[in-house]
C-alpha cells in the first residue's frame, strides 16, 4: 500500500559508452522527503569471489516518490537524475 512507511525502490543500472556495462562503480542518491541515503554498485569482495547483488535497494519510509542521482563511473564523471515512483525495481540506462 502506497503511503503506509513501507516503500522502498529498487534500482538496475546499466552503463552507457565509456562505463561497463554492470555500471560497477557507480554512486547513486536517492533523496525522498528530508531523507538522503546513498550506495555504490558494488563488484564483490573478499576471497571466496562472493558478488553483491547489482540491484540496488533503497526504502522510503511513506514517501511515494524518490529523486535519483546516478553518478556514472566513466573519465566525464556524467551524472543524471530521474524523480521515480516507489514500490517499483527500475531500470536506469545511462543517457
Amino acid at each position: 500500500l502506497m503511503g503506509d512507511g513501507s516503500n522502498w525502490i529498487q534500482l538496475k543500472l546499466e552503463g552507457g559508452p565509456g562505463t561497463n556495462a554492470a555500471a560497477i562503480g557507480a554512486r547513486v542518491t536517492v533523496a525522498a522527503g528530508d531523507v538522503t541515503q546513498s550506495q555504490q554498485v558494488d563488484g564483490g569482495h573478499g576471497h571466496w569471489g562472493t558478488q553483491r547483488d547489482l540491484v540496488l535497494h533503497f526504502g522510503l519510509g511513506p514517501e511515494c516518490e524518490a529523486d535519483v542521482t546516478v553518478y556514472w563511473p566513466d573519465a566525464a564523471g556524467s551524472s543524471q537524475t530521474e524523480t521515480l515512483v516507489a514500490n517499483m525495481r527500475h531500470l536506469i540506462v545511462q543517457e
